[in-house]
């Protein structure tokens, strides 16, 4: 699905495709692809704030929420990477660890994605506890599956819902991480 109207940024993606891909760790179900229209949910505060980290790492507060109603406040962790960007989004009064964990990789860097990358995600997903074992094999072989079938001139966005939100709230959190998402596939292809 092509984006609807240019992004902030300017990245190439904005002429290609989002795929995203998801894993549900409550019901052990993947999906997708799902193709993103992420310019309407695009967070320019946010993206400003990841240009202004004097890193290649971020951490900060991210209000989300639906018009007429109260934002929920969310806590993310970016990480630019060579070929991508990795986040972990908290609910603000989580201590048991990540609600989300995504991972983002711009056309423009898609050639220089790592081989082992699927493995390596999975890996640091498991290690904080949001993969089974079972989960953890099935959710590798599916983002290789998907990495080998995209084509190139298209974004992969990968993300594992850990079950430490609540189910009745996840539209709250689909939001949140579209927000997070588009800010980070342009600030990872500047770098």
């Amino acid at each position: 699905m092509p984006l609807a109207e240019p992004r902030a940024g300017g990245s190439t993606s904005e002429e290609g495709c989002i795929q995203l891909y998801g894993w549900d760790s409550r019901t052990e179900t993947w999906n997708g692809p799902t193709g993103l229209t992420l310019s309407a949910g695009a967070s320019r505060r946010l993206l400003q704030a990841l240009q202004a980290a004097p890193g290649r790492s971020w951490y900060g507060p991210v209000n989300c929420g639906d018009p007429g109603e109260a934002p929920t406040r969310f806590f993310c962790l970016i990480h630019a990477l060579g070929d991508c960007a990795v986040g972990m989004i908290y609910c603000s009064d989580s201590r048991t660890g990540p609600v989300e964990i995504v991972a983002v990789i711009p056309p423009e860097l898609r050639e220089r994605l790592r081989s082992d990358f699927a493995f390596e995600f999975v890996a640091f997903a498991r290690f904080l506890g949001a993969l089974s074992e079972g989960g953890a094999l099935t959710v590798h072989d599916l983002m290789a599956t998907a990495i080998r079938e995209t084509p190139f001139s298209e974004a992969l966005v990968f993300s594992i819902s850990t079950g430490l939100w609540t189910s009745d709230q996840d539209y709250v959190l689909s939001s949140c991480v579209e927000k997070i998402v588009s800010s980070m596939l342009d600030w990872v292809a500047e770098r």
